[in-house]
């Protein structure tokens, strides 16, 4: 489903596809690329994707920001001449293939029957192309960081379908090719080894499950294997950087200060220019406020701004700011003994900054370290690169000033307040972060990319105990890009997180983000304010709770997930929500126990679309599935996989279409349901087991078609599509009639 309507009419009439932008932008289409050139910054660019008609006449098929754009081009017109010159498309992409950047091209122009005259000012790959375009930045032909040295639960799975509906087996072997090539692609300058090896070996995934689990289960006030996930995760040479000890050592106060200089000197080695930092904030921020409601930057005025942020992508050492959060880390293990006494000669300066008894204090890179006392404390972080409190009900403030390189809190005690209006509590922004709350029912609210978030940078937030509320808007709450976050809650008592859009456990380009919560009744809410992307009354936009995002099409996807290890939960989301990827991303959504209920729409609870991996497991309970929309509970789109397990419990699945393992657009999904006496209802017959379109891709010399799995192994279960307890259906026709529409799927219920 494009990120814009394309003319279905035109496109089945293009005979040639040349694309002079992003590469990516003619892939994610199923249309023809021509070879990546050279990575040459004065090479030109056009930006947008043509097609020839079969009258000959070159059609503007799609636009991306870029020069084309700024002349005024729109999906659909028709090029009549280049200055003065009657063209086709091939002789249009030479010409601008042999122009220089700033060369100005006159152009007629047919719009719905009216003639126009439009300048074409050819731009510069270095300006305007995105990182989607340039080659990957870990070649694909290089060990992927999940081995498969053990059996999953889709190896049985697929012995099962493969028994039971062997007529199916070619079009499986033919699409798990497909999938194969896919992933081998050598475009995508942020693509993630682990994202490609789940297109190629879906049950990779579920192994990499398995490994978050145990590395990253919550553990009192340590934080326990993140830097190694998350190095392993983006695929970072960490190999040249010792791990920092984590010995639980008492350190002097200016131990603690000289540690904090280390790692901001090496924040700031990991930034190519002096004031980078100050420069990219602005772009950053528009980058991400812009995806945070819009999903993409097709038609913002000002994209160049978040094309700028994404290309920094590229000079910018996440490794090295990986190794300062291990420091910091480590540091924030070594607290300083408390002072019996609160110092009384306070700086002017430091006391605009803290109100409250200050124990101790030093300065550190023209900001402070302080100790705070036991009482209500109110701090304003703007120039506190570490605040130590020994206790009491205190107010930490963020206000929109340029992030310090990093910052660490570590408070001991009472029921807390974090509030920032964008980064804030437990945010790396173009820097690195740790915050660790030991105790207290606390309350943390950011607008903009906190409570445990990255952006280029990393950022860790640890709340050791206590019923919490997370007020984290977007780009929060466990979220990363161009960097991490993490958000970890190891208190067994039920928390509330509500957020807008790209939160609870999301990875955007380049990044990675986890939300893990080790127990309680807990409220996850990402549904609502922001407008579906479909422009659909009463539902809301969300890309959250366990989702790999990817800006399509201007960079590929992250990793993003979401670990709860116990209790009931309630999980209400929008669009795009509830284990899983999009546009190269990968996501998945693991929750330990309990009886819990599901909510989400269009693209919901183990989804996948665009080239991208999603998975969805609860492991026991009995459980409520609600979706809406088009794509969920085992729904995969445009050669994507999606995988959904639920390991027990008297469940209930409702949904709409393309849904109960269903797949389209020559894709792979599956739902296996491991036992107890379920309901599944849906409302067309694309569902349980189904296939839908696949004309994104289809080719009549080589029909790859797709495949939608469910296999429910015991109980007494009822299924709206008809299927009985026992049965065996198989949707499979030998000749692909309209293209695979509905053909191949098969669902099994069996009782052993």
């Amino acid at each position: 489903m494009s990120a814009r309507r394309l003319i279905r009419p035109l496109l089945e009439r293009v005979l040639i596809v040349l694309c002079v932008i992003s590469l990516a932008a003619c892939a994610h289409r199923g249309v023809a690329t021509p070879a990546a050139p050279a990575a040459d910054a004065g090479s030109p660019y056009a930006g947008f994707a043509l097609g020839q008609s079969a009258e000959g006449g070159v059609i503007v098929v799609d636009t991306l920001a870029g020069p084309a754009a700024l002349a005024g081009l729109l999906p659909g017109d028709r090029i009549e001449t280049v200055a003065g010159e009657k063209v086709d498309a091939a002789r249009l992409l030479e010409i601008i293939r042999s122009s220089t950047p700033g060369t100005r091209l006159p152009l007629e122009v047919v719009r719905d029957g009216q003639n126009l005259r439009l300048e074409l000012v050819i731009g510069s790959r270095e300006q305007w192309a995105s990182p989607a375009s340039w080659p990957s930045r870990v070649p694909p032909s290089e060990p992927v960081p999940v081995p498969r040295t053990t059996q999953v639960w889709l190896d049985d799975v697929n012995v099962k379908v493969a028994a039971a509906a062997s007529a199916l087996t070619p079009a499986s072997e033919r699409i798990d090719r497909m999938l194969a090539e896919v992933a081998r692609g050598e475009t995508g300058y942020n693509r993630l080894p682990l994202n490609t090896r789940a297109l190629a070996d879906p049950a990779s995934l579920i192994a990499w499950e398995r490994r978050l689990t145990v590395d990253l289960a919550p553990s009192g006030t340590q934080p326990g294997n993140v830097v190694p996930i998350l190095c392993e995760t983006l695929a970072l040479d960490c190999s040249r950087f010792a791990p920092a000890s984590r010995a639980q050592a008492v350190a002097l106060l200016q131990e603690f200060v000289g540690a904090i200089a280390a790692v901001n000197a090496r924040v700031r080695t990991a930034f190519p220019d002096a004031g980078q930092r100050r420069a990219l904030l602005p772009d950053l921020r528009y980058l991400m406020e812009e995806t945070a409601e819009q999903r993409t930057l097709l038609d913002r005025p000002q994209a160049i701004r978040g094309i700028r942020a994404m290309q920094m992508s590229r000079r910018v050492d996440s490794a090295v700011l990986l190794q300062a959060l291990d420091l910091l880390i480590a540091n924030a293990a070594h607290i300083p003994p408390m002072p019996a006494a609160a110092r009384r000669d306070i700086p002017n300066k430091l006391a605009t900054l803290v109100e409250g008894d200050l124990l101790a204090y030093a300065v550190v890179d023209g900001g402070y370290v302080v100790i705070g006392g036991s009482g209500a404390n109110v701090y304003r972080m703007d120039g506190l690169y570490a605040v130590i409190d020994a206790g009491g009900d205190d107010r930490y403030l963020w206000n929109d000033n340029v992030p310090l390189e990093s910052q660490t809190v570590v408070d001991l005690g009472g029921n807390d307040r974090y509030e920032a209006h964008f980064g804030g509590p437990g945010a790396g922004w173009m820097g690195v972060a740790v915050l660790i709350d030991r105790a207290g029912d606390d309350r943390y609210s950011s607008a903009l990319g906190g409570c445990g978030a990255g952006a280029f940078g990393f950022g860790l937030l640890l709340d050791a105990a206590g019923t919490d509320t997370y007020h984290c808007d977007a780009w929060s709450a466990g979220a990363g890009i161009y960097g991490a976050g993490v958000l970890i809650d190891a208190g067994e008592e039920s928390d509330a997180y509500l957020s807008h859009s790209l939160s609870q456990g999301v990875g955007g380009p380049g990044g990675a983000g986890f939300l893990i919560d080790a127990g309680g009744n807990d409220l996850y809410r990402a549904n609502g304010p922001v407008p579906s992307a479909y422009d659909t009354p009463a539902v809301y936009m969300s890309f959250s709770q366990g989702v790999g995002f990817g800006i399509r099409p201007y960079d590929n996807g992250g990793f993003g997930a979401l670990l709860d290890f116990g209790g009931s939960d309630r999980y209400e989301g929008g669009e795009f929500s509830q284990g899983g990827g999009y546009f190269w991303g990968a996501g998945l959504l693991h929750d330990a126990s309990g009886n819990d209920l599901y909510y989400g729409n269009r693209y919901a609870q183990g989804f996948a679309c665009h080239q991208a991996a999603g998975l969805f497991s609860d492991l026991s309970g009995d459980d409520v599935y609600w979706a809406m929309g088009a794509a969920a509970q085992g729904a995969a789109w445009d050669q994507s996989v999606a995988l959904f397990f639920e390991g027990g419990g008297n469940d209930v699945y409702r949904a709409d279409s393309l849904a109960q393992g269903a797949a389209a657009e020559q894709s792979k999904a599956w739902l296996f349901d491991a036992g107890g006496n379920d309901s599944y209802w849906a409302s067309v017959e694309s569902a349980q087991g189904a296939a839908a379109d696949n004309s994104y891709h289809f080719s009549a010399d080589d029909p790859i078609v797709s495949l939608g799995v469910l296999l429910d192994a015991a109980g007494e279960d009822r299924y709206s599509s008809g299927l009985a307890d026992g049965d065996v259906r198989i949707r499979h026709a030998a000749e692909n009639p309209d293209k695979g529409n509905g053909n191949a799927g098969v669902a099994i219920d069996d009782r052993p």
